[in-house]
């Protein structure tokens, strides 16, 4: 119990700890910071850590989630309706995952076509466009 007349001193409060955030960089490792590297920010502001990835392995993450999307997606037509007959569930997926394999090839041929556009801009004179 505080005794009256006495000033009651009160601490500053405890400055709030703000957790990092990852930011994930398509890119050459050997121009970027490697993966796990912490950016420090101003105060207030939350730490970056860099997480590096290869151009190869972003396009080869995004043919997986395609194909696993358009999978799931043809499964669920193949069950609910009749649009995809098929005997049994296994002739089902397999039916399923080779059409699903066509629409994330056709992905994979956009995202060459983007990337290749971007090095296009990078490069003008190598490839005659200026």
């Amino acid at each position: 119990m505080v005794e009256p007349g006495t000033k009651v001193v009160s601490e500053p409060p405890a400055p709030a700890v703000i957790p990092p955030i990852t930011l994930t960089v398509i890119g050459d490792k050997k121009d970027l910071p490697p993966s796990g590297t912490i950016i420090p920010t101003p105060d207030a502001q939350p730490n970056i850590i860099t997480n590096v990835v290869t151009p190869l392995t972003a396009i080869f993450i995004r043919f997986l989630n395609t194909y696993l999307i358009m999978l799931v997606g043809l499964l669920g037509a193949g069950v609910t309706t009749n649009a995809l007959p098929a005997s049994d569930f296994v002739h089902l997926v397999l039916k399923c995952a080779t059409l699903s394999f066509s629409g994330a090839a056709f992905g994979f041929l956009k995202d060459l076509v983007t990337i290749f556009g971007k090095l296009e801009q990078k490069y003008p004179l190598s490839t005659g466009s200026i």
